[in-house]
């Protein structure tokens, strides 16, 4: 410290050029946090997995969602529209635009609805995804219509959370500097002083901002848009309660030295406490790099940010203690930290006085409240979101006059390394389509074999074979057709005496094909057998093909017959052609029924699904727009899209895909089909993940962070049994907090946290939290050297009650300054931070932490001695 003040200005221009040029240079952190702080899951997650094959076969397409509300019919304003669509589509960063009215009448229903006059229209976005905001806004000043427009997608909705989050910073810096300013002009009584923190804690923000901006830019530190909210927050925060602790230690020492010498003086006693404190915290925070999941690893820019307000804090600050001296107080002639603590005194005797049933008591009360702590969190990013902007109103009019379900479907891709537009491959997914369409919470499923989301009956066995039974009744009705006409030819010939020959060979054969047909028809109604019924059509077609020539030879000889009787034998080989050309009819009719019999039977999963998708279905023109909608890979992968009815965004939505999936993959085992590969995209998929990632991260992060405290904590108070107290304390009072804090913010509509909240809270709590445990211990450690236990917790509670409340208060106050942004992360953050520390500072500490050192009396130090030695221990009283 003589060092720093002996070449106080060199090292004040050194560090004010380094900040300055360090802030100048570096790269932009906010724009930084907007590139790359999206939420990134790990590559083994289902929707990341399915992200990755999309984008391998260039199927990662940004489904964009443009909305017209009209104040009338959608319909008159027809050609207006498909004007703007025409418009939409010369643009170079759209595809694919759908027009709805080129759409039928059922499919239109789904984009648009006459009575609340909105028409939505989809289109691929291929653009630059940093420039789909801009983009969407061009393609809305496009709009020459009357209508209102707004335009939605996943990525816009991202995009425009981190637009947000980026508006919030500016204003979190401005109200973190008027908070501080008026709590320690409150505070402290003195205009000077409140600017000594704000410029020693602000040189190490630009310091800190700089080099973390460096680190995400050239080693891929982890960066999130909150990363520069709680580096502003959690520096200015605990960085005034620094300069507070050591402002109040630097007033003690000037009453019996000079500024320089007090200076040294301050940094050797107080200054020990804040670099012991400020490097446990970025111990704390640097853990956090090791997470898996990079939101919660973002925080570790906090770590680097305290490193650079540990600098700062050993250079600039002396440097100004020493050059205004006894003025940082003016015109004050006290400090607020002074005096003992009017609130922690009789609290603080209360607990020793009866600390058992205090122990009990706040226990009891905290176990009661942690009780009724529900863990449970939503993903909905636009919950976080006003309705002022466009892609949170376009869903909200896309909820109100259709369904957020058709535009954040559930995407389910079914891929196979052999193509799977044939009958079988086509037949077993619509058998899965159908099992996943009667789930609670499945509105409907649209696939190739449902294009629209209706169910085809033709496709099942059972239609099928009704029409193959409604076709043999035709076929057996035109038989006895023809052999009503052999008859009468045959009397014909009989009454005229004429040697044309006897056509009653003819007529058997005609009546023994038509009860054949009969057989096969009851065959098959009774036992489904199709392979049978196919077999014996194809005996009877043989059968109708002789007869068929039969009567083209019959027809021939009557032909040849004597001149005499050319007309009337004229009229009868009429009869007879016809007849030879209805059996060829038949004869085709029965061939078209064994070719479907053979089909269905051939077909392997037709007997597991009891459902056929007919070649001929599949080689029709029409359905060629249904296969280039839902499938690619050369017809390896068909998609599957399942429209939920309940909110995509919703907790609801991730146990009903739960269901979707355990169905899938149940159909596939029931279809043999194991080796197709189901993946699972959308944003319902993706909060899944989340979920799945953030709980196991959150188990693995707290067990980490837990253990590392201790470790810090052991070495630094040399007990083993402190540690479990204080970090303990820590954790029961978050946990407590959480269910007040919920109950509080329940009252402003608020029913579920987000689900990066309750990670961020209670890292930032405990690292921030221990701190105050800190200051209590360490000053029981340097009392009880001189004084009993019991005495020594009272002294440490009567002369740090001041100083705890006074740093509590002023970091509450600069938490507070997040509550302006409108963030709602941060705002919830906040709310349960706030109040932890507040139920910390005037509950647990003052009457938790000295009831239970005053019940463990020596055991607090267990297995080392206590402060003093063996000679200490000997002498000391326990009471």
């Amino acid at each position: 410290m003589k060092q720093v003040l002996k070449f106080k200005w060199p090292i004040t221009v050194l560090m004010l050029a380094f900040a300055i040029i360090s802030f100048m240079l570096s790269p932009n952190l906010t724009e930084l946090a907007a590139e790359k702080g999206d939420v990134q899951l790990p590559s083994t997650a289902a929707s990341e997995q399915a992200r990755q094959y999309l984008e391998d076969h260039g199927q990662d397409v940004e489904m964009m969602s443009l909305v017209l509300e009209f104040e009338d019919s959608p319909m008159s304003h027809q050609a207006d529209i498909e004007s703007y669509i025409s418009e939409i589509e010369d643009a170079d960063y759209t595809e694919n635009v759908i027009n709805p009215f080129t759409l039928s009448e059922d499919m239109q229903e789904n984009f648009v609805n006459e009575d609340t006059g909105v028409i939505m229209i989809p289109m691929e976005y291929t653009g630059d995804a940093n420039n789909i905001l801009t983009n969407a806004e061009e393609i809305e000043g496009m709009n020459t219509t009357d209508a209102d427009t707004s335009i939605t997608s996943n990525e816009m909705i991202q995009r425009t959370l981190e637009e947000d989050a980026m508006n919030g910073v500016q204003t979190t810096e401005i109200f973190t500097v008027m908070i501080i300013i008026v709590v320690l002009l409150v505070m402290f009584r003195s205009i000077v002083t409140p600017f000594v923190p704000l410029i020693a804690v602000g040189i190490s923000y630009l310091l800190g901002q700089s080099f973390v901006g460096w680190f995400v830019e050239w080693f891929g530190f982890p960066v999130s848009p909150q990363t520069q909210s709680f580096l502003i927050v959690i520096l200015f925060g605990i960085g005034t309660d620094y300069v507070i602790l050591l402002l109040n230690r630097f007033k003690e020492e000037l009453e019996h030295h000079d500024k320089n010498q007090a200076v040294i003086n301050t940094f050797k006693t107080a200054g020990k406490t804040v670099f012991i404190s400020g490097i446990s915290g970025a111990i704390l925070f640097g853990v956090l790099y090791f997470a898996n999941f990079e939101i919660y690893r973002s925080a570790v820019g906090v770590a680097v940010g305290i490193l650079a307000l540990l600098l700062s804090l050993f250079t600039i600050l002396p440097i100004l203690m020493s050059l205004i001296g006894k003025y940082i107080f003016w015109p004050s002639k006290h400090t607020s930290g002074s005096g003992e603590s009017k609130i922690w005194t009789p609290l603080g005797l209360l607990s020793l006085k009866f600390p058992t049933r205090v122990i009990f008591t706040v226990v009891a009360v905290l176990i009661a409240l942690i009780y009724f702590y529900d863990d449970e969190v939503q993903y909905d990013s636009l919950s976080e979101l006003d309705d002022s902007y466009s892609a949170v109103h376009a869903v909200n009019t896309i909820s109100d006059s259709f369904d957020a379900g058709s535009t954040f479907p559930v995407e389910v891709i079914f891929s196979n390394d052999e193509n799977l537009i044939t009958s079988d491959g086509l037949t077993r997914v619509e058998s899965v389509s159908d099992a996943v369409t009667k789930l609670d919470g499945v509105k409907e499923v649209q696939t190739l074999t449902r294009p629209v989301g209706d169910k085809m009956d033709e496709l099942s066995v059972s239609y099928q074979l009704n029409e193959a039974n409604d076709g043999l009744t035709e076929i057996q009705d035109g038989l006895t057709e023809i052999s009503s006409g052999l008859t009468e030819i045959n009397e014909q010939i009989s009454s005229a005496d004429m040697s044309g020959g006897d056509l009653s060979e003819l007529e058997s054969g005609v009546q023994e094909l038509s009860t054949g047909i009969d057989g096969v028809s009851q065959y098959l109604s009774a036992t489904g057998d199709v392979n049978g019924a196919s077999q014996q059509l194809a005996q009877l077609s043989q059968g109708a093909n002789q007869l068929s020539q039969g009567m083209t030879q019959a027809n021939q000889q009557i032909q040849t017959m004597t001149e005499q009787s050319q007309t009337q034998m004229s009229e009868l080989a009429a009869g007879l052609s016809e007849m030879a050309t209805g059996l060829d009819e038949i004869n085709n009719g029965v061939s078209q029924v064994g070719d479907l019999m053979t089909a269905i039977n051939d077909n392997e999963a037709t007997n597991s699904t009891g459902i056929n998708v007919p070649n001929e279905m599949i080689e029709n023109e029409e359905f060629q727009s249904a296969i280039d909608q839902y499938s690619f890979a050369d017809g390896q992968a068909v998609k599957m899209n399942v429209i939920l009815d309940v909110d995509p965004y919703s907790n609801e939505a991730i146990g009903v895909l739960d269901d979707i999936e355990e169905t899938v993959d149940s159909e596939m085992q029931r279809l043999d089909n194991e080796e197709t590969t189901a993946y699972y995209s959308g944003v319902t998929s993706m909060n899944r993940d989340l979920d799945t990632v953030t709980t196991d991260d959150y188990t693995n992060v707290v067990i980490l962070f837990i253990v590392t405290l201790f470790v810090i904590l052991a070495v630094l108070f040399k007990s083993l049994v402190l540690p479990v107290v204080m970090i303990s304390s820590i954790f029961i009072t978050y946990f407590s907090s959480m269910t007040i804090s919920q109950w509080l913010l329940s009252l402003f509509g608020i029913d579920q946290l987000n689900w990066a909240v309750p990670f961020f809270s209670l890292i930032i709590f405990a690292a921030l939290g221990i701190d105050y445990s800190i200051f209590i211990i360490d000053r029981f450690r340097e009392e009880v050297r001189y004084s009993s236990i019991r005495e020594a917790i009272e002294l440490s509670v009567r002369r740090m009650g001041t100083v705890v409340i006074t740093a509590v208060i002023i970091l509450t106050g600069t938490f507070a300054a997040l509550y302006p942004s409108g963030i709602a992360i941060l705002v919830q953050v906040t709310s349960v931070i706030i109040f932890a520390l507040l139920f910390y500072a005037f509950v647990v500490l003052p009457l938790l932490i000295p009831a239970m050192i005053a019940t463990l009396k020596r055991g607090t130090f267990w297995p080392f001695r206590m402060p003093g030695g063996k000679g200490r221990e000997d002498s000391i009283d326990d009471q």
